[in-house]
């Protein structure tokens, strides 16, 4: 019922979105179209990889509704998602206004919801990611051994669920040796545990590239259709720090430093930085969307909430519920900020006769 009743709102935003004219202008109009142009009678190596990402591909072809069915399962997708997140902070002991401020600063925004409604492979790759971060920081902090095997099936899920998946695995590699505390008589526990939440991942990418190696002699044929690097895209560093635009992009990585340093885990700095470079790259190389919007925002957000502690101290708890009050004006300004987010909410607009 709780997942329903979170799912409910953009069940009610997708329905307002069946409009020919808003649903042009998403993301899931394209997976749609790329989809269809898939050749279905075909299943050879090389097709392997014009299938990725082949979770994406085949949901894609099999939920009904074109664009319109892509949002209502990207709706109920957010349901499944914001209860997880719910569930996690409850499980810490956060204060309802916390819960209640973080929720708000993940959901309460136009960011979530044209994501959710409107990009719904990108949308699934980064829940995935966020409940297998949760797993994650379970299995490594708390030796949770069933939440490390789950963080590791849900991060391959996300690795095949959108080309960004990739961006979002190879950020897991890199962080989760900050969260493990290597204690006296545990050598290799830094390793060991990033093995088994990568250990999935890895071993399918590593089949499909053996076998497009012994087939097609060449083992990166399945990211050939998904990886267009364009150099006019590092255009977009200075634009992060020259422009107000840009500046909203960078902004969810100082709000996830100042919850790093109000827990005491200043080391959790880098995992924002991290997640923060590896999205940038990852658009640069063409594996996130030109018309995707609040991707980096929302992957901070669920970051923080996976990796934050409860507070200690009620003053504590009241700085950390002010950062993630900033988060919302933060996911407020970027939609206003962004065209594609303009776009979509002013064809909702023109479809439901608001203007």
């Amino acid at each position: 019922m709780v997942r329903l009743a979170f799912a409910v709102p953009f069940v009610v935003i997708a329905l307002a979105s069946a409009a020919p004219a808003v649903t042009a202008a998403t993301v899931n109009a394209s997976s749609v179209a790329r989809v269809a142009g898939v050749p279905w009678d075909r299943a050879d190596a090389a097709w392997v990889g014009d299938l990725y990402p082949p979770l994406g591909t085949v949901l894609v072809r099999l939920i009904p509704g074109g664009s319109f069915g892509l949002g209502i399962a990207g709706a109920l997708v957010a349901g499944l998602l914001l209860q997880q997140l719910l569930e996690v902070m409850v499980h810490r002991r956060f204060r309802w206004w916390t819960i209640l401020v973080f929720l708000t600063a993940v959901a309460g925004n136009p960011l979530f919801a044209y994501t959710a409604t409107g990009n719904f492979e990108a949308f699934l790759s980064i829940a995935l990611f966020g409940v297998g971060t949760v797993n994650m920081v379970r299995f490594i902090t708390g030796r949770n051994t069933k939440a490390g095997f789950e963080s590791g099936i849900l991060f391959m899920l996300s690795a095949l669920a959108d080309a960004s998946g990739l961006i979002l695995v190879v950020v897991v590699a890199v962080t989760a040796p900050l969260l493990v505390v290597a204690r006296r008589g545990q050598a290799g526990a830094r390793s060991s545990n990033v093995l088994i939440v990568l250990f999935p991942t890895i071993a399918v990418f590593l089949s499909v590239m053996f076998l497009q190696l012994v087939f097609l002699d060449d083992p990166f044929a399945v990211f050939r259709s998904v990886v267009h690097y364009d150099p006019a895209r590092w255009a977009i560093v200075p634009y992060l720090f020259t422009t107000a635009d840009g500046l909203l992009l960078v902004a969810p990585v100082a709000s996830g430093a100042a919850l790093a340093l109000l827990a005491r885990r200043p080391g959790s700095i880098l995992i924002g930085v991290f997640v923060f470079a590896a999205l940038i790259f990852g658009f640069i190389g063409g594996l996130v969307a030109t018309n995707s919007a609040g991707n980096v925002y929302l992957v901070m957000s669920m970051m923080a909430i996976a990796i934050l502690p409860a507070a200690r101290t009620v003053r504590t708890s009241a700085w950390i519920t002010a950062v993630g009050g900033f988060q919302i004006v933060i996911a407020w300004a970027s939609a206003g900020n962004r065209p594609a987010t303009l776009e979509w909410m002013g064809a909702i607009a023109r479809s439901i006769g608001w203007s």
